[in-house]
């Protein structure tokens, strides 16, 4: 299959996609990865927007709570919005309906993101002792998630550097880590500074920025999502404006659409914030690399649905790996979905059955992707004997 570039995708959530009605013309039932796993096309963005629509209208009988419940059905990969005519972003809607009738699931994931550093370690710690055998299939899988949170690597490295390309000599740069290395993935944030440093960036210390908001903003939790993307900002400011080298496409999908929201901004700084915000993949330049003794015979790649339009993971995956790296481009959401894991986390396991079901991969060969949310969903629905990790885990620096 020809290998077909993915336009950015990024969250905004700001209302400015909600301006159109919905003309029914099911181009979104085409695409929209909950449809595709399940036939249910009360679930496809269409339908949301009808039944988001009905139920404000007080006169029809509809239970605007319990209809804004389903029309919140949403994964928040994007793809409605790029197939839509009108530009409608499912996303979008599912975000403002989760504002407007926030539950018990949005008040959960506002804590579980908020507060990583004492809740993260500590459920992933619990979630090992739990015997998986005895818990439902939707159960387990949530268990292997939060498990995941408390491991080491899943992918030893095979991967070597044996030159690097200095072309970052003289730029100061600061690493946005992301919430699942900060706080559970430390290994790949030490890989990536090794990298970035062999590269030649001028590596800033810490400039501890927040979580990126995404997820956040997807949940309908708009006042968490302002104060992090306020503060992230602010501490790029502290730092001296480097550049912003991340390695979660959701993440960088996140920081991208910062320059759409009033935030603040100085005069050019949207701007000088959006050339600032680079992935780590893009950066490598002609760096060469050494396949190493222990490497697998095959690999496979996951393209994140958020912020892959430059698609520099995939490109620079293809180059160092060469025949090793077997399928990678066709687009299948992993199912994560964010708040969609307490929302119903079958229909999020189905979408990942449906992932794994392309890539039909064997024992003893490996998953990469290049979105810590991807990382944990395909690790915990993975076929037995594959393992799934960040590519930085594969490298050695």
């Amino acid at each position: 299959m020809a290998h077909q570039q993915q336009k950015d995708y990024l969250c905004l959530h700001d209302g400015t996609h909600l301006a159109p009605k919905c003309i029914l013309c099911g181009k979104c039932l085409e695409v929209c990865p909950l449809v595709a796993a399940t036939g249910r096309e009360e679930l496809s963005p269409r339908a949301k927007f009808h039944l988001a629509e009905r139920a404000a209208d007080a006169g029809n009988g509809l239970d605007e709570k319990k209809a804004a419940r389903l029309a919140a059905m949403c994964l928040a990969c994007g793809r409605c919005e790029k197939a839509c005519p009108h530009g409608l972003c499912g996303p979008e809607l599912a975000s403002k309906l989760r504002a407007k009738h926030p539950g018990w699931r949005e008040w959960l994931w506002r804590q579980w993101l908020t507060k990583p550093g004492a809740l993260w370690p500590t459920a992933g710690a619990l979630a090992k002792l739990v015997p998986g055998g005895f818990a439902p299939d939707t159960v387990r899988t949530m268990l292997k998630q939060l498990a995941a949170l408390h491991g080491g690597r899943n992918i030893q490295p095979w991967l070597g550097v044996a030159r690097y390309d200095a072309c970052g000599s003289g730029k100061k740069a600061v690493l946005f880590e992301g919430c699942t290395a900060r706080y559970a993935k430390p290994h790949w944030s030490e890989t990536a500074r090794q990298i970035v440093t062999g590269l030649g960036y001028e590596l800033e210390p810490d400039a501890r920025f927040e979580c990126c908001g995404c997820s956040l903003g997807h949940a309908g939790l708009e006042d968490a999502q302002g104060a992090m993307q306020r503060a992230n900002v602010e501490a790029w400011r502290k730092a001296g404006r480097p550049q912003v080298i991340a390695f979660c496409a959701t993440c960088r999908c996140g920081l991208r659409s910062y320059t759409h929201i009033d935030l603040g901004w100085e005069t050019f700084e949207r701007e000088e914030w959006l050339r600032s915000v680079v992935p780590l993949a893009g950066l490598m330049g002609e760096t060469e690399f050494q396949i190493l003794d222990n490497a697998p015979d095959a690999v496979h790649y996951h393209r994140p649905c958020h912020g892959s339009g430059g698609d520099q993971d995939r490109q620079f995956l293809s180059r160092a790996m060469g025949g090793r790296l077997k399928k990678a481009g066709l687009e299948r959401c992993c199912g994560f979905g964010g708040v969609m894991q307490l929302a119903d986390p079958g229909l999020s396991r189905a979408v990942a059955a449906r992932c794994w079901e392309y890539f039909d991969a064997r024992p003893g060969e490996q998953l990469v992707t290049g979105c810590s949310a991807c990382v944990l969903q395909l690790a915990a629905n993975a076929p037995e004997g594959v393992a799934v990790g960040h590519w930085l885990e594969v490298i050695r620096p």
